[in-house]
């Protein structure tokens, strides 16, 4: 870059850089073990999660509307299986810099600002609210996975490490639909895209698997 200013983690992860206004993702709350989240716009806001057992084989999450809200709106939502029970998992749920509403730095006086070329804010340390940090460790993109879990492999395995964070954001589950993901301990182990919507065709019901229609994000939380 020829001008501003970039930080980035040991692990390569941006922190600020002021090419750019989608810098850091400021997190706004997060749960070590909870099956709930009250409020969540999957729309300006991203969510991440992962089982909080580490004793289980094979667990299974997407989330569910509890506020009777439709798919992909603003609400609140459960943490469910893929038969809709409800299952504890620790979240992680963040916003853009660039898209945090408030004052940021300007509220207290004191921190920094970055701006970039237009003028536009890049970071503000005033948005950061001590409830850690999260950094995107890489993405699927669109239509990359096959969504059969575990049973597609390669196709449908996102990474190795079961203990990764999967963005929750396109998520759904309700009687006849599961968009998801099958994290797996052990044999296998990893974490796998499942995407199911069960059709009824004279009577008879049959499962298909769809791809994944939007990108799908693997972060870590903590000091990233």
């Amino acid at each position: 870059m020829s001008y501003g200013i970039s930080f980035e983690t040991p692990n390569g992860n941006v922190q600020i850089d002021s090419d750019t206004t989608n810098t850091g993702l400021i997190v706004l709350a997060s749960a070590a073990s909870t099956a709930t989240i009250s409020s969540f716009d999957p729309v300006n806001e991203m969510l991440f999660a992962k089982p909080s057992s580490t004793s289980y084989t094979t667990q299974f999450i997407a989330l569910k509307p509890t506020g009777g809200q439709a798919m992909g709106a603003s609400g609140s939502y459960a943490f469910v299986d893929s038969s809709g029970t409800a299952t504890n998992v620790s979240y992680i749920k963040a916003k853009y810099s660039d898209i945090q509403a408030g004052t940021g730095t300007g509220s207290s006086g004191y921190g920094v600002k970055v701006f970039n070329s237009n003028g536009d804010i890049a970071y503000d340390s005033g948005f950061y609210n001590g409830n850690g940090g999260i950094g995107i460790i890489s993405l699927n993109a669109g239509y990359t996975l096959n969504g059969y879990g575990s049973a597609g492999g390669t196709n449908s395995k996102i990474t190795t490490d079961a203990t990764k964070y999967a963005s929750m954001n396109g998520s759904f589950y309700s009687s006849t639909i599961f968009f998801g993901y099958e994290f797996k301990r052990g044999t296998d182990q990893g974490i796998y895209y499942l995407a199911v919507v069960v059709v009824s065709i004279f009577g008879a019901t049959f499962p298909i698997n769809l791809p994944n229609f939007t990108p799908k994000f693997l972060a870590e939380g903590g000091s990233v």
